[in-house]
């Protein structure tokens, strides 16, 4: 028999034998892997220091489950973000509103019905919306508009003998982002933002070439409206390759758009063009679908804070609320910002969290507004300078390192899954659908890429082969075009699915 002490001896001497077995294992685990992510971090190194002009980068890869670093390249350094400012702004809105969270547009009726005639105005009041249009009306632009329409008419109303006012006060009226460059006006992504917007605040103009060289372009608008005059000083060119294109200049003190260029023979090209004033905008295309309804309007269209023709805007206790036209889901919102790079919608959330918030729905406010919700969730953004919602200015400054801390803050709430199914993934949706496209990376990187003259920028998630994944922010800028730097994010991107 053997003594109990000595059972007790052979199994303490059993357990440890074990344990040692165990901590050499470990130990070749471990020590194997730091020369693994050095080989790695060694052709990252090279591949963000190659080329002989100046290129400025910060970079940070880290474990998604655990935080640990694969690898940093000056992280800490600001830099212009471009379109990786929607991160921020999106999470904000998303963490501080949620996905549930829909925009109100009101209409009221300030007067008095007589028979089949209203008689005083009716009063758009405008929540901050940017969806109003044809984005979630399969393209059909004044849906929204005939649906009031025949709402009026369902209460009797053939006739408004009064004016189509707008108000806009749910944002103040700043319309652009800080120092945006002037050149990009007339384009569809330096919309102006409004508490009260239509279509994306632009109007959308197809332009045809005629059957031979030298006679004038036919152009038609979407809506048919009378809000801005087309001056159409474009021309058919004898050939495509003769074509020079067409160029827009906004003559916003004759409420104007001037068109020039040539375009090839009978072949039509859809633009989006920005539109001055989205408030008046949006009420003349309201009054103007009234009309064609079959309701007689005999004032005028204006918005209330800007009319220089002595409108008058009714004291709020005569306003009746009339109807109640909500949005599609935020979440729907910023699936659609964040997947096609909608400045516009970014600008919107930003005055909104301000106005929400704060009261004030101004650019300032709004910035306030976007870093004291990130910081509830653990977000340290003393050190970012929020210039816009969208990125459009190059006054923006953020580091990688913010931009991880925010993606992992997001990732973490309990609208991460929804979040990063809202990105765009490579090789397959959005701003990525035509980078990253080979099989081993094809829908491995989902993240929000950033454009501007001389800057790239994506952060995201990466799911590597090996299993793991990385939460990752990429910021280049230099003097040159960013094409390079394109490149140099994309082939780093793929070193990390085949390596991370």
């Amino acid at each position: 028999m053997i003594p109990r002490q000595m059972k007790k001896d052979k199994f303490s001497k059993r357990i440890k034998r074990t344990a040692v077995l165990w901590a050499a294992v470990l130990f070749v685990l471990t020590s194997v892997s730091p020369a693994a992510n050095a080989g790695l971090t060694d052709e990252l190194n090279d591949l963000f220091s190659a080329g002989g002009e100046r290129r400025d980068w910060s970079v940070l890869v880290e474990a998604l489950d655990t935080g640990k670093p694969l690898y940093e390249l000056d992280s800490e350094r600001r830099l212009i973000p471009a379109s990786n400012m929607k991160i921020f702004t999106c999470a904000a809105i998303l963490l501080g509103l949620g996905p549930d969270y829909r925009y109100e547009t009101r209409l009221h009726l300030a007067g008095h019905q007589q028979g089949e005639v209203f008689i005083g105005d009716l009063i758009v009041e405008g929540g901050g919306d940017p969806s109003i249009g044809g984005r979630f009306n399969g393209g059909d632009l004044t849906r929204t508009m005939r649906d009031w329409a025949a709402k009026l008419k369902l209460s009797g109303i053939t006739k408004i003998q009064g004016n189509v006012i707008g108000v806009d006060d749910f944002f103040d009226d700043a319309a652009l982002g800080l120092n945006w460059d002037p050149s990009y006006r007339e384009d569809w992504y330096s919309a102006e933002v409004s508490g009260l917007s239509f279509n994306d605040g632009c109007l959308d103009v197809t332009i045809k070439g005629g059957s031979g060289a030298g006679q004038k372009a036919v152009i038609t608008t979407n809506p048919p409206t009378h809000y801005l005059r087309i001056d159409n000083q474009v021309t058919t060119a004898g050939s495509s390759k003769s074509a020079r294109g067409v160029l827009f200049a906004r003559v916003d003190e004759e409420h104007a758009i001037k068109m020039s260029g040539s375009v090839p023979p009978k072949r039509s090209t859809l633009h989006y063009v920005t539109v001055p004033n989205p408030t008046a905008y949006f009420v003349t295309v309201f009054k103007e679908t009234l009309e064609s309804e079959g309701l007689s309007v005999t004032g005028k269209a204006f918005d209330y804070d800007e009319d220089d023709s002595n409108g008058v805007l009714p004291p709020r206790d005569q306003w009746t609320l009339f109807l109640s036209y909500q949005s599609e889901p935020l979440g729907v919102l910023v699936e659609e910002c964040m997947k096609k790079s909608q400045n516009l919608y970014a600008e919107h959330f930003l005055k909104t969290l301000g106005a929400v918030n704060y009261g004030i729905g101004s650019y300032t406010v709004g910035a306030l507004a976007i870093k004291n919700v990130l910081f509830r969730f653990g977000c340290d953004l003393d050190g970012v300078y929020v210039a816009d919602g969208s990125g459009l200015s190059r006054e923006n400054r953020v580091s990688a390192q913010t931009l991880v801390q925010t993606l992992r803050a997001i990732d973490q709430s309990s609208y991460g899954e929804s979040f990063r199914s809202m990105l765009p993934e490579a090789g397959e949706s959005g701003t990525l659908r035509n980078r990253m496209r080979g099989a081993d990376v094809r829908g491995r990187v989902t993240a929000k890429t950033g454009t501007l003259h001389g800057v790239r920028a994506l952060s995201g998630f990466i799911e590597a082969q090996s299993g793991k994944t990385y939460v990752f922010s990429m910021l280049g800028n230099c003097d040159t075009r960013g094409t390079i730097l394109t490149n140099t994010i994309d082939k780093a991107c793929e070193l990390i699915v085949d390596r991370g």
